[in-house]
């Protein structure tokens, strides 16, 4: 398969390398709007102009690499109603457990277990050496930074993120947009929009 990679930093690099480890698709280049990127390579392969461009090439699936949640969603969205497909990149060195559903566009890094009867959403991250346990349900755009730890029977709402290490323990519910710092222990449902610190995590 003949992918794009939306976005041209950091992540992007990162979701590369995850499509070129699988060893089963090829990246037709990098799509940024930010022009001072144009003339870069990521591994030998370039960035080719803004984000619409990808149209001019044959591609077959776009994968984004974005880390900011709203961002993504927004183009995830653009994209979808004009049509395009987006693939699911898999590192091959996660493990996904039986009945385990990702959802079309998210990123799974090396590392990470998925435990089952896991459903993830789409335009998803869960990134390196994350864990989701058993029947959890984590919402679309949601990003699970790396070393991130979520107990069984957890619901993570659409677009919320959870900072470096954090860890939720057992059926709690964290709302839409949610926002979790590095390190915090979730130990309570957290309302939708709301930023939680700290050990246990408590509202900023």
């Amino acid at each position: 398969m003949r992918i794009a990679i939306i976005g041209a930093g950091g992540h992007a690099k990162v979701v590369a390398d995850t499509v070129l480890a699988s060893g089963s698709d090829q990246i037709v280049g990098f799509f940024d709007d930010n022009s001072a990127l144009w003339q870069n390579t990521i591994f030998g392969l370039p960035v080719r102009g803004p984000i619409t461009g990808w149209r001019d090439h044959s591609v077959d699936a776009l994968i984004l690499g974005i880390g900011d949640n709203a961002v993504r969603k927004k183009i995830f969205a653009q994209f979808s109603s004009a049509g395009a497909k987006f693939a699911t990149a898999l590192h091959p060195r996660a493990t996904l457990a039986r009945g385990v559903v990702v959802g079309e566009g998210s990123v799974v890094l090396a590392n990470v277990v998925v435990n089952a009867d896991t459903q993830i959403g789409c335009d998803c991250i869960l990134n390196t050496a994350c864990t989701v346990d058993h029947d959890c349900i984590v919402g679309a755009h949601t990003h699970l930074a790396p070393g991130v730890n979520v107990a069984g029977d957890v619901r993570i709402g659409e677009g919320a993120f959870a900072g470096i290490g954090a860890k939720m323990i057992p059926r709690i519910v964290v709302g839409d947009w949610a926002f979790l710092g590095a390190g915090a222990v979730v130990t309570r449902d957290v309302a939708a929009g709301a930023r939680v610190v700290g050990v246990p995590a408590k509202t900023m």
